[in-house]
Order: structure tokens, then C-alpha cells, then sequence
């Protein structure tokens, strides 16, 4: 894991010219020529926005996008007081405030699957009383693999757009594993495949053959 620290921050940004509310003329010409040449001029790389969408900028493994009440975006946490430095002689607008909310961390999906390793019988756990019924003529048919993989998620910079395709997948072969034991019961019902976490009676046999177990998670996720 890299040392950096990464967080999406917004920088709130006092615009001349901008009306958030729309009822006066909004003019961002000089806005935007002076954004761009800054950035340009920080050895940011430019990507110009299509009509009616802002600018982004990149370096690095950061990123902004240039809105004109704020830029907002994943980036260095020890760069934002020198970012914010060289924006401060800017003409046409004002960097007010920084707000930094989660962590995002520099981890490929080998090393995101070994955290996810490490926390398996918390996520089993989890898994198990989601999938808890009060009788065992009952089954969920929620996707609890989806909400799992969502609880025990971790924020990567190579998956800003939170496919989180590795945790899904993680997720995904714990419940056949489960289901495999026999700690989890899949069944047809009304609702199409339910599954449900076993009995303490039925803990004690394995019944379900593998290859049936794996058609029938594959509706699930």
C-alpha cells in the first residue's frame, strides 16, 4: 500500500461572474481560460468539457472537476495546501474552503482481495444474518451479495467510479462456498430464487450438489 493518503475534497470556489441561481447572466469565458491556463501551468493535464459540461483536470493519480462553485475531485491530501496556494492570485475566483471526505487507497485488486480475506469471518458473519429467516419455509430473495459487498467495501483510486467489481466477486464465492456447507439453503419460490441461512438441525447435513448450488447464485448477484 502506498503512504499517500487520497480523499475526494471539494474546494469551494467564489466565482465572478457565476449565478447559482440562474437569474442573472452567467458568464464563465474568463473563468474558464484562467482555470485551465493555472492548472495547465501546475503541470495538470486538461480535459475539455463537452458543451453545457466543465472542464477536469489530472495528474498524477488525481483528479478535479472544474465547476465554477467548486472543483471537486480525488487528490493528494498533503497537496491541497500547495494547490490551494498557487490558486490563491487567481482573478476570476476564490478558493474559500477545502472539504475533505473518504479515503481513497492505492490498493490493486490482489492486495484489496487479501483485506477482504482478512475480514472473512466478519463477512461471513454479516452474510449469514442477512440471510436470517424467522421459519425456514422463508427466503430472501434480496440481493444480500450486492448489499454486502457494498458493507465491507474499500475506496480505490483504479475504481473511482465504485464498481467494486473485486468485492462483488469476493462476495459472490463466499455465499457458494456457504452454500456449499450447507451454512446457506437456496430454494425456488413465488419470487423467483431465495436463499436463506440453515438451521442449527440442518447444519448437520450437506445436501446440495455444487454444480446446483453455482446455477442457482448466479441469479443472485
Amino acid at each position: 500500500m502506498g503512504g499517500m493518503a487520497y480523499r475526494m475534497v471539494y474546494l469551494r470556489i467564489q466565482c465572478r461572474g457565476y449565478d447559482p441561481a440562474g437569474a442573472g447572466n452567467t458568464d464563465l469565458t474568463a473563468f474558464k481560460a484562467e482555470s485551465r491556463r493555472l492548472f495547465q501551468e501546475m503541470g495538470w493535464t486538461l480535459h475539455e468539457g463537452r458543451e453545457g459540461v466543465c472542464d477536469t483536470v489530472t495528474k498524477d493519480r488525481q483528479d478535479l472537476y472544474l465547476h465554477p462553485a467548486s472543483f471537486s475531485g480525488v487528490l493528494d491530501e498533503a497537496n491541497i495546501p500547495l494547490l490551494r496556494e498557487q490558486l490563491s492570485g487567481a482573478q476570476t475566483f476564490q478558493c474559500y474552503a477545502a472539504d475533505c471526505y473518504e479515503e481513497y487507497l492505492d490498493l490493486s485488486d490482489e492486495e484489496y482481495w487479501n483485506v477482504l480475506e482478512a475480514r472473512r469471518d466478519e463477512i461471513t458473519a454479516f452474510i449469514l444474518e442477512q440471510y436470517r429467516t424467522k421459519r425456514p419455509n422463508l427466503y430472501i430473495v434480496d440481493p444480500v451479495a450486492e448489499c454486502a459487498a457494498e458493507h465491507f467495501e474499500v475506496r480505490r483510486l483504479c475504481d473511482k467510479d465504485r464498481r467494486n467489481s473485486c468485492g462483488r466477486r469476493f462476495v459472490s464465492e463466499l455465499i457458494i462456498q456457504l452454500l456449499q456447507e450447507g451454512q446457506l439453503v437456496a430454494a425456488e419460490t413465488d419470487c423467483g430464487e431465495g436463499i436463506r441461512t440453515a438451521t442449527a438441525k440442518e447444519l448437520q447435513v450437506r445436501t446440495q450438489p455444487a454444480e446446483q448450488i453455482k446455477g442457482q447464485i448466479t441469479m443472485m448477484i
